[in-house]
């Protein structure tokens, strides 16, 4: 499984399983990687992150602890649909099927609980504050917003680049050259760049809009290129090619037709201050109620070893 794949689930797991208090599946020397001739355990990984979440870490999960026995009152416990739901549509079978390597089936049941209750209690949450403070947005609100982000709902003609910029005409040639030769522009970008910025990011410059900023020569071989493809040499101060991985066309949304989701959005910027409010109130009255067993927590951030 690839770790990127992984990594956005990651905090939240390690919340749920490192401080759950369930016996894992599998034992803590169980390997999880090997370099060098050096093997990397499970243990390894829940005492580092164990470390790096730190108490701050624990109040994050007493925190979904207490969303979680709110919402157990309200009757908002999963069905099997909504877990299977879950593990497909947001979790993957793959990220689960990992996780069931590693963890019991009754920790990885109460992750995937306590994830769904969480989400069900916001909801539950909107719909309450909706209703008991009239949230409402008028047409005139939304126009306003509307036309206060006209870049966002009439933008420009949009192309999303990357550059490599070399000091002689001799090494632009060179470059262009291996391009034509089939290698990999932001490989070429990342060795060849004069800038040590560009570089790092292998030339990425990410979306310009026309008539952005961009100095003339590269504005138009730009926008004259089609996705996918680099350009020739472009002289400027210093020699120039570049790459273009996407490219949109101008285009209007009249307010008619984004009214709607204009709407939808200011509802719920407006009901999410209520929903904070409430949250704020809800763990500041329940946070102090938890005795702490685990000394590790007791510990002074002062006394904690920083290594």
């Amino acid at each position: 499984m690839s770790f990127r794949v992984i990594r956005p689930l990651l905090a939240a797991a390690l919340v749920s399983f490192a401080l759950a208090g369930a016996p894992a599946l599998a034992a803590g020397n169980t390997p999880l990687a090997e370099h060098n001739g050096n093997e990397y355990v499970l243990d390894d990984f829940h005492i580092f992150f164990m470390r790096q979440l730190g108490a701050r870490g624990l109040v994050t999960f007493l925190e979904q602890a207490i969303v979680f026995e709110e919402a157990t009152k309200l009757g908002l416990t999963p069905t099997a649909g909504e877990r299977t739901k879950f593990i497909q549509e947001n979790m993957s079978q793959e990220i689960y099927d990992g996780f069931k390597e590693l963890y019991s089936q009754e920790v990885l049941d109460r992750f995937v609980d306590y994830t769904i209750m969480n989400r069900k209690f916001h909801d539950y949450l909107e719909a309450k504050f909706i209703e008991e403070k009239n949230i409402a947005v008028s047409d005139d609100e939304a126009n306003r917003y509307y036309l206060q982000n006209l870049d966002v709902f009439q933008p420009a003609e949009r192309v999303w680049m990357s550059i490599i910029s070399v000091e002689t005409l001799e090494t632009a040639k060179e470059v262009l050259a291996k391009l034509d030769a089939g290698e990999n522009f932001n490989e070429l970008a990342s060795v060849y760049n004069v800038d040590p910025e560009l570089r790092a990011r292998a030339g990425y410059v990410g979306r310009m809009e026309k008539g952005a900023g961009l100095p003339a020569p590269i504005e138009e071989a730009a926008f004259a290129l089609e996705r996918d493809q680099h350009s020739q040499v472009i002289k400027g101060t210093l020699f120039h090619i570049i790459y273009v991985h996407d490219k949109r066309p101008a285009e209007v949304h009249p307010f008619d037709e984004v009214k709607g989701d204009i709407k939808a959005t200011l509802r719920d910027l407006q009901v999410q201050r209520y929903i904070d409010d409430y949250l704020n109130e809800l763990y500041t009255r329940e946070l102090p109620r938890f005795t702490i067993k685990a000394n590790l927590f007791n510990v002074g951030e002062d006394e904690t070893p920083s290594g």
